[in-house]
């Protein structure tokens, strides 16, 4: 075979690749129903451990995003509890919305969707189940999330208006008895992003979308490049779970080989060794 031939080869099967990536963005997007159709997380807010694991969300895990069009197409933990569906380790979907207290797109579990009978707080999908218990404006849930701790949520601020309460996996587990976000009463935390941050529950304007997959460790790249920017906090950068840079490493060593190994060689070698 010629060189020429060969070049045109090459050049061939370089522009299909650059197609093959080309078309497989616009479909993900088209799917998805947002732009950018993927996020980066930045914080350890909705971690599970110090260390990495399979199937959750921790720093530098490059989620991806579907457009909600309407509240039922979010499963709060309290529905995803009853129809045993679960999301990133736990009951629910988490969706990504915008976070007036912070000005950030924050990425948190939706716990239950709260409207209003009058100035009676309502829960979607409440049915007396037992871990549950509305004690005026104060809803308990017990024994939620990976920890198992008591979540409290005060609504007195929010009558009238509905949406969803939200909470980070970690953040709930994570507080101590000492601050003020105990309840000794009910033995339980206010770590709702409603409570910590005093922003009303999220309504469907405020929602980015709801994360349905996700790509670990790659994500760490974007986030590096903003720590010399001094735009990645310190404070985030320290809690990378460990395993983390180890998964980076291999996943780029094993895309570079792919890329890089010569099949037609590796073929050839074979087919006369056969």
């Amino acid at each position: 075979m010629s060189s020429a031939v060969k070049r045109k080869r090459k050049h061939f099967a370089s522009i299909a690749l650059i197609i093959a990536i080309i078309v497989i963005i616009i479909s993900i997007t088209a799917y998805s129903g947002v732009f950018p159709p993927a996020s980066v997380v930045e914080s350890y807010s909705m971690e599970h451990s110090d260390k990495w694991q399979y199937g959750l969300i921790d720093e530098g895990t490059i989620v991806m995003v579907k457009k909600v069009n309407n509240i039922n197409q979010v499963t709060t933990y309290v529905a995803g509890k009853e129809n045993n569906f679960t999301t990133y380790g736990e009951y629910g979907n988490v969706i990504l919305y915008h976070n007036s207290a912070l000005g950030v797109i924050t990425i948190h579990r939706a716990m239950f969707y709260l409207y209003w009978n009058g100035t009676v707080p309502e829960i979607a999908d409440y049915h007396n189940q037992s871990y549950i218990h509305i004690y005026g404006d104060n809803i308990v849930m017990d024994n939620v999330g990976y920890a198992n701790r008591n979540l409290i949520v005060n609504v007195s601020s929010y009558t009238g208006d509905s949406g969803f309460i939200t909470v980070g996996d970690h953040n709930l587990a994570c507080l101590s008895q000492y601050s003020s976000y105990y309840n000794k009463t009910y033995n339980a935390y206010y770590a709702s992003d409603q409570n910590i941050w005093d922003i009303k529950p999220v309504n469907l304007t405020e929602i980015v979308g709801k994360a349905y997959g996700y790509i670990p460790w790659l994500g760490l790249i974007k986030l590096n490049i903003l720590r010399v920017e001094g735009e990645w906090p310190a404070e985030y950068s320290s809690h990378v779970p460990e395993y983390s840079y180890d998964g980076l490493f291999l996943s780029i060593i094993a895309f570079l080989a792919v890329i890089f190994t010569p099949y037609r060689k590796v073929y050839k070698k074979i087919k006369r060794k056969n």
